[in-house]
């Protein structure tokens, strides 16, 4: 194990145990289960109650390898919780409504305008094309896209194709679809350092089985 190792295990024991006292973040996670089980949402077979599990725990992963502070970290994680929210009710500019969502629970659970609103941002910021600014912007981002440096983007990413044919009525030919992935991984970068050291390495070998589908479809 060497010292960067080390030293982020320390930071992450320390913070565990700091979000072991975060009450709200227990409290919203209960919530948002919830909300996926009692409202409908027909489209969301990518942007689904696992996505946004798996964008928690990724944003969990890299805040700690950027070790941001005990209350950063919940700032995120409140935000991962509620970022796909607003899905449930709009198609478009759903990142609007997943903040109005969390601004109105929030408010309800007695935090602060300061902290909601950085959690708002964090949540807007995720709108495609990213554009974060803060470093906890970065975090959540990063952790939204996680899939893309994963071994089971194939997955996930059929997943997505689905829900994508659903919104526009029509299937995809393969060569387009897989354009238009190729097209977004080559405009994305991870914004963190922690998350390119992640999951970069992967999300090449992804773009490169991605590219030879393409040539082999298109011969």
């Amino acid at each position: 194990m060497n010292r960067y190792t080390r030293s982020a295990n320390i930071g992450y024991c320390s913070r565990q145990k700091a979000m072991q006292h975060s009450g709200l973040v227990d409290k919203v996670s209960r919530w948002v289960a919830e909300y996926f089980q009692n409202v409908s949402c027909a489209t969301c077979i990518f942007h689904n109650y696992q996505h946004t599990k798996d964008t928690v725990a990724a944003a969990e992963e890299i805040a700690e390898g950027m070790r941001v502070s005990p209350e950063e970290l919940e700032t995120v994680l409140l935000a991962c919780w509620f970022h796909d929210l607003g899905l449930f009710h709009s198609l478009e500019n759903h990142e609007e409504k997943s903040a109005e969502i969390a601004e109105e629970f929030l408010l309800n659970q007695g935090v602060g305008e300061g902290k909601i609103g950085v959690i708002k941002a964090c949540i807007l910021a995720t709108k495609t094309p990213q554009k974060p600014a803060s470093l906890l912007e970065k975090i959540v981002c990063d952790a939204d896209v996680s899939h893309l440096g994963m071994e089971n983007y194939r997955e996930k990413n059929t997943l997505l194709r689905q829900e994508f044919e659903i919104r526009r009525g029509k299937p995809f030919a393969d060569a387009e679809w897989l354009a238009i992935n190729r097209d977004f991984f080559r405009e994305h970068n991870y914004s963190t350092p922690y998350a390119r050291k992640r999951y970069n390495a992967q999300k090449d070998l992804n773009l490169n089985a991605m590219t030879n589908m393409l040539k082999e479809n298109e011969s």
